[in-house]
């Protein structure tokens, strides 16, 4: 039986039976939404990836040599193009395309130092439809390169608040272990016990404004008290986990992408979280990545798209594929555990030209969820935040603007 004090060590390691959406249909009650947003930095090839010509508003959706990959999946798909950002200089262009991607401040709302950041769209969702897992939301990354040599705001696109960036987690393994992990005994009194015995001691000697910000922290601290009880409700249904224990990061880059996916899906089919993110590799950092099954040696994404000459814009084309059949495979996942009519799954970029750093006319893709298909294109200048607006009204928030939104997208 798990006890409390490996819950709070390892951040909620608990498992419920499945959803089984085929009974949830027949539920009065709907079957939970869920969102999960994919990354992919430096942008995309833009001319393999857009169709020629493209009007204003939705267009049948044609599958370009770097959409390709996305042919048995076309019907559950959406893809828009067209929308913008617009960048705040004084910061690096390529630490501001993740880290500012889903943030809830308008480009001149510099909170923290130069840069925009502030409570992402999706901690946004997860306090709407999170209150009631074991946890809110989950972080995932399959950037293992271990030279740090860049700042946080190149590899974080999840932030509680301005400098506050939730910390992904990179290994498998660990991420195993925090969703499906079972303690191994352990005192009988929980750190909760413990903290909340000490807080009404103290209490007694507080004055009024102390005891208001002691009662302000005591609900912080039921909050977490009633998520581990929810966990330790799960616990009792679990048995053996859904798959095996991870050794830690594949060594074949698609198998790390996938298992991470799997992760993840896991997670939604067992009502762990409904919000996650995944950071596919950072922004600039120069690391150099083996695509395994494109390329014999390692290649240095950012660079290529400074390059110019034919062979790097090939070498691009091949990489843009690659992430696609990533995401081919992550919906096909979601459809077979029948997850993909409940959850909406993004993947984007924070620039549409790696080159150009250009941070207008960018290009998402949204499988699942219920959003119309097809391709909806934008011209003249409409706020990527309009999207970001619409979807988290979708997930039940109860807010008019987000970031420099204009409205929603009612189109789609």
């Amino acid at each position: 039986m798990m006890n409390r004090r490996h819950f709070l060590r390892s951040t909620g390691i608990t498992l419920g039976l499945p959803l089984f959406e085929s009974l949830a249909k027949a539920a009065p009650a709907a079957s939970p939404r869920r969102f999960a947003f994919i990354y992919t930095p430096n942008g995309y090839l833009q001319s393999k990836l857009l169709p020629q010509k493209a009007a204003q508003g939705l267009n049948p959706l044609t599958l370009t040599s770097t959409l390709e990959p996305l042919s048995k999946i076309k019907d559950d798909l959406t893809f828009i193009t067209g929308l913008d950002r617009q960048f705040v200089p004084g910061t690096g262009v390529h630490a501001q395309a993740g880290s500012c991607w889903l943030t809830s401040s308008a480009p001149q709302e510099t909170l923290d130092g130069g840069f925009p950041t502030n409570l992402t769209l999706d901690q946004l969702i997860a306090r709407q439809i999170g209150a009631d897992t074991a946890l809110p939301s989950l972080e995932l990354s399959t950037n293992d390169f271990t030279d740090n040599k860049e700042t946080k705001y190149f590899e974080c696109i999840s932030w509680y608040g301005p400098g506050y960036a939730a910390n992904t987690e990179k290994n498998p393994r660990a991420v195993f272990q925090r969703l499906f992990g079972q303690g191994q005994g352990g005192p009988q009194r929980s750190i909760l016990d413990a903290v909340l015995a000490q807080a009404h001691s103290l209490e007694k000697r507080l004055g009024g404004e102390d005891k208001q910000k002691l009662g302000e922290y005591l609900e912080s601290v039921r909050s977490t008290e009633q998520r581990i009880q929810r966990a330790e409700a799960a616990a009792k249904r679990i048995g053996k986990p859904p798959l095996p224990e991870p050794k830690g990061i594949p060594e074949k880059r698609s198998e790390y992408l996938k298992l991470m996916a799997e992760l993840f899906i896991h997670a939604f089919q067992n009502d762990l979280t409904r919000v996650a993110t995944l950071l596919v590799a950072p922004e600039r950092w120069d690391n150099p990545t083996l695509y395994d099954g494109l390329f014999d040696k390692p290649q240095n994404h950012h660079v290529l798209t400074h390059i110019k000459g034919d062979e790097a814009k090939d070498k691009l084309a091949l990489i843009d594929r690659y992430h696609m059949e990533f995401y081919a495979h992550v919906v096909q996942r979601l459809k077979a555990t029948s997850l993909l009519d409940s959850t909406t799954l993004v993947m984007g970029s924070g620039i549409s030209d790696g080159d150009q750093h250009n941070y207008a006319d960018l290009q998402v893709l949204i499988a699942g969820g219920g959003w119309k298909r097809g391709h909806f294109h934008y011209e003249g200048k409409r706020p990527l935040a309009d999207l970001w607006l619409t979807m988290a009204q979708q997930a039940g928030v109860k807010q008019e603007r987000f970031a420099d939104s204009t409205g929603i997208l009612t189109e789609i």
